[in-house]
């Protein structure tokens, strides 16, 4: 039963994640009527920028405050790439600006892969997580391969 609700617990979680994803690029083609293709690209620079922040950010702040400042940091990289790329092609067809959000998908994925590298990067737990220290947790995860 244990097993079954995890499952469950964790679809939601997925489910949660990919709906977010999709109501921001709603929200972002409805706004500036273009597909941008580098949404996925920029939660992932999301998820790596939080994730070193909290390796340098202290105790119970380190991860709720990497969580503010990753979503404020990635505010500030989409407002410059809004300015330096996606401003100069609005007029521009639409096969113009998927391929302009094509290349920042391009450039935006091998910085990761330039600054992060390879490897899986397993981030802390927050404290008092009670599902991140289970067994089945601790056993799946090889915290010996962190970045």
């Amino acid at each position: 039963m244990e097993f079954f609700v995890a499952q469950i617990l964790t679809g939601l979680a997925n489910a949660s994640s990919l709906f977010l994803v999709a109501c921001g690029l709603s929200l972002i083609f409805g706004v500036t009527r273009i597909v941008n293709f580098a949404h996925g690209s920029l939660y992932m620079l999301g998820a790596y920028v939080g994730y070193s922040l909290m390796q340098v950010l202290p105790g119970h702040f380190g991860f709720w405050g990497s969580i503010l400042l990753a979503a404020v940091a990635v505010g500030l990289i989409g407002m410059l790439i809004e300015m330096l790329v996606l401003r100069p092609v609005y007029r521009a067809p639409e096969l113009f600006q998927l391929v302009a959000t094509f290349g920042v998908i391009l450039v935006i994925q091998d910085l990761a892969l330039i600054i992060w590298g390879r490897r899986i990067c397993w981030g802390r737990a927050r404290r008092g997580c009670a599902a991140c220290s289970a067994s089945w947790v601790s056993r799946s995860r090889n915290t010996t391969s962190c970045c």
